[in-house]
């Protein structure tokens, strides 16, 4: 009997351990010198780290904030009393940021207390993310639209410019209509890129450091580029379910942007950063785990008028740009169910991908 009791009690604790790691609001346990005992899932994003490498760290090393004190703590232990705090900052010095949130402190039994935080930041973030995809499929299928009127006059402008060249008489008039077939095809190639990926994705597990990192290798033979590069990987990650050459793609043109961005800065520097995220939506659909990978650049930044705009076709500050790099990184992202959104000011851009993974955490880690 002892011994059922016994796996009758770990299989409730597994079922609530179950539970409390499905739930996207990060949950923090503290004894009752306020030291961590436990931490969900969602509270381990939240504060960058596992529980075991916060177990027994007072919470005020893992998060902290004016209005979360030990005396304000000490109070609701006495009082046995439940307060909520609003909106409030909080530090979190393991990820050097600082995040808003709701938090609630509730004692429980054994003298302790229990954290209830509500990350304010992400709900922002799905909300921004949101009305960015709303956005651009409005602003693809109008691009689409015009992009099939484009093509077809294109077609008979290059077979009328063809009969014509075989019935012009010399040479040099020929080159006239060289000229019509050649910006005629460069025409039809950009409207193809308008339109995006053509081809069905092949998707299959793809390494996400091994396509990173031979983005890099091609930038890099350019010779222009004389930036650092801080690697900051996650050989944890599992594979991502994905099509390696829109992925790739996808990729070049993000880090091509941060070597643009940073062609005239004197200390140009590139940070490439993967992480596993627990319990994230991406538009109505929330997955257990994302991978997320975050270029940053300490380039000029986008100018804040554009910076709502940089994913759609033909929208661009360069000189020499297309403005399609950014939106067809934007469509395998999309394609992939994932997400890319973009943080920037002067001196530090950050563009960041998430995409879901569809495979439960490997015990062997993955080569980088």
């Amino acid at each position: 009997m002892l011994v059922l009791k016994v796996q009758q009690d770990v299989l409730d604790m597994t079922r609530q351990d179950d539970i409390l790691n499905a739930i996207k609001i990060a949950v923090v346990v503290v004894d009752a010198d306020f030291a961590i005992e436990y931490m969900n899932h969602a509270a381990e994003d939240f504060c960058g780290g596992s529980t075991e490498h916060f177990q027994g760290q007072k919470i005020n090393r893992v998060f902290n904030g004016e209005e979360v004190t030990e005396a304000t703590l000490r109070d609701a232990l006495a009082a046995y009393e439940i307060y909520t705090l609003r909106e409030v900052s909080l530090h979190i010095p393991a990820k050097q940021s600082n995040a808003l949130a709701n938090v609630a402190v509730s004692p429980i039994s054994g003298a302790r207390l229990l954290f209830e935080i509500e990350p304010l930041n992400r709900i922002l973030f799905i909300n921004k993310g949101d009305q960015m995809n709303r956005a651009h499929l409005a602003s693809r299928q109008l691009v689409r639209g015009m992009a099939h009127e484009i093509k077809n006059p294109l077609g008979g402008i290059r077979g009328a410019a063809q009969l014509l060249r075989n019935e012009l008489p010399s040479e040099e008039q020929q080159q006239y209509t060289d000229v019509i077939i050649s910006e005629t095809d460069r025409l039809r190639s950009l409207v193809d890129r308008m339109l995006g990926p053509n081809e069905s994705l092949c998707f299959k597990d793809v390494n996400a450091h091994e396509v990173l990192e031979n983005v890099l290798t091609l930038v890099n033979n350019d010779v222009e580029v004389t930036w650092s590069i801080e690697r900051d990987y996650d050989p944890s990650m599992p594979a991502v379910h994905g099509d390696y050459d829109q992925l790739f793609q996808a990729t070049l043109n993000v880090i091509h942007n941060a070597r643009d961005a940073v062609a005239t800065c004197d200390n140009p520097k590139l940070r490439i950063q993967t992480r596993i995220e627990r319990q994230f939506t991406i538009g109505s659909k929330r997955h257990e785990m994302v991978a997320r990978i975050m270029i940053e650049d300490n380039g000029i930044g986008i100018p804040t008028r554009l910076q709502q705009q940089i994913f759609f076709p033909l929208v661009t500050d360069k000189p020499t740009g297309s403005g399609l790099g950014l939106a067809i990184a934007h469509t395998v992202i999309g394609m992939h169910e994932g997400l890319i959104i973009c943080d920037s000011e002067p001196g530090c851009t950050q563009f960041s991908i998430y995409l879901p993974l569809t495979q439960t955490l490997r015990s062997g880690r993955q080569s980088v």
